[in-house]
């Protein structure tokens, strides 16, 4: 082994032995957490999740959304997911979790996403 690894070894050794955290040796606790945090974000949509690709809003009644890129309607329902509202700026739905037998009210602005993995709204490009 070179010596550059039996100095990382003996350091590892050490802060283990010291109880310190095992973290990163190159970012700090608070920059490894802003980077998850950031991965997060950025992840992009799979392939159940819901994402609100724009709204075209002219009344109460008379409006069309794109959701996982097809277009809806007034009436326009599908089994697990319907719209409840749709305002010029947010459309309101309600998704069927059929694995947990629960219904979620969501709502979601143009280009964002619903995880359906983590439960979050995430802006999609």
């Amino acid at each position: 082994m070179t010596k550059f690894v039996i100095l990382f070894l003996l350091i590892a050794c050490a802060a283990r032995a010291e109880g310190l955290p095992h973290g990163s040796l190159f970012f700090t606790p608070q920059q490894a957490d802003a980077a998850d945090n950031l991965a997060e974000k950025s992840m992009p949509p799979g392939i159940g999740d819901i994402r609100l690709g724009a709204i075209l809003y002219y009344g109460p009644g008379d409006w069309a959304v794109w959701i996982r890129g097809e277009k809806w309607g007034p009436g326009t329902a599908r089994d697990d997911l319907r719209i409840t509202e749709v305002t010029p700026d947010k459309v309101y739905l309600a998704w069927h979790d059929e694995d947990n037998d629960v219904t979620r009210n969501i709502a979601l602005r143009p280009s964002e996403s619903y995880q359906i993995a983590t439960g979050r709204i995430i802006p999609t490009p």
